[in-house]
């Protein structure tokens, strides 16, 4: 096992290598740079001078190649140093500006993910147990439309609905305008009734592919030889259920755990778009606008180590709950 993490990890050095270098070069050709970008801004009260942007370019290292610059950027992240923003808006350490977001995005993403297993497993035994019926067909059939629909679409209609129709939830952000002069109980339930919208449209989809999931691994479980030994021996269908097949069918489904560790801190980039949430997917989007390169690059970097990690933890999770797999 620890010659196997070992080697994923020497793997894993290269693959971050190789994406932070690719997305470095093609945020460095886009169109712009982060001093072309802030002298459009209605703050500034006069352009930069020529010096001035030939200084703040060769601090940046804006003046060399990007490869040049890449090589830079890798040196000071290898001294743990993530650099500063260049927005000329925050100027703080790009570490400090991420970690300020995360627990925003963790506040959805958390609560869309133990939501979806608390409800995905349920669901999953139900139209195991009821299986051909014409109340699974019916939940079958919803999961795939809700599985089908986009979440920029379902937020869209909900918005409508719920916002701007029946005006019972609010539109976007995260507080309402009046949010300081609440109580602490008010400020609590303006914060949950700002969360309910974006919460839904993140666990719609999950929900609908883990039941499926869920489901697809029971029918295969309850095929086996030892489920129909059990059945012989006069063990209720119940315990069979949730006993005999769910606790094996567990093995593909700890594992998806893993994979999910990575959208915990990414969020939803176009939901938190949709819905103004200050998290971390909007602060992607608004730090691209800006040519922000040490927050984009401090972003892609947390993204690739997460995937990473994600990935291997799930490798070991399959490990741990199967004595059977072994990386030996």
């Amino acid at each position: 096992m620890l010659t196997y993490i070992t080697r994923r990890l020497f793997i894993g050095i290269f693959t971050i290598l190789a994406v932070t270098c690719l997305v470095y070069g093609l945020i460095r050709n886009m169109p712009g740079t982060p001093l072309t970008m802030v002298q459009g801004l209605p703050s500034m009260d006069r352009a930069m001078s020529e010096k001035q942007i030939k200084e703040l370019e060769k601090q940046y290292h804006l003046d060399k190649h990007w490869l040049v610059g890449y090589g830079y950027w890798v040196a000071n992240v290898v001294q743990g140093d993530l650099g500063r923003g260049i927005s000329f808006t925050d100027r703080r350490l790009v570490t400090d500006i991420i970690l300020d977001k995360i627990p925003n995005t963790l506040m959805l993403t958390m609560t869309s993910l133990v939501l979806t297993y608390l409800l995905c497993i349920p669901m999953g035994l139900f139209s195991t147990a009821r299986n051909g019926t014409p109340t699974e067909r019916t939940m079958s059939i919803t999961l795939y439309v809700l599985y089908a629909l986009p979440t920029f679409v379902a937020a869209i209609y909900l918005n409508i609905f719920f916002a701007v129709y029946l005006d019972w939830l609010p539109l976007s952000g995260m507080t309402s305008p009046d949010y300081r002069d609440l109580s602490t109980l008010g400020k609590t339930w303006d914060v949950f009734k700002h969360t309910i919208l974006p919460i839904t449209c993140l666990t719609y989809g999950s929900l609908a592919y883990y039941t499926r999931f869920v489901k697809a691994n029971m029918m295969e479980t309850i095929q086996q030889d030892y489920i129909r030994t059990a059945r012989a021996k006069g063990v209720g269908p119940f315990k069979v259920l949730v006993v005999h097949a769910f606790r094996n069918s567990l093995i593909p489904l700890v594992t998806l755990i893993g994979l999910t560790l990575p959208t915990l801190l990414a969020g939803s980039v176009i939901l938190e778009h949709i819905y103004q949430w200050d998290g971390i997917g909007q602060l992607f989007i608004s730090k691209i606008g800006q040519r922000d390169y040490p927050v984009i690059m401090g972003l892609v970097l947390m993204f690739s180590i997460m995937t990473l990690i994600g990935q291997l933890l799930a490798d070991i999770l399959y490990a741990v709950v199967d004595p059977r797999i072994t990386y030996s």
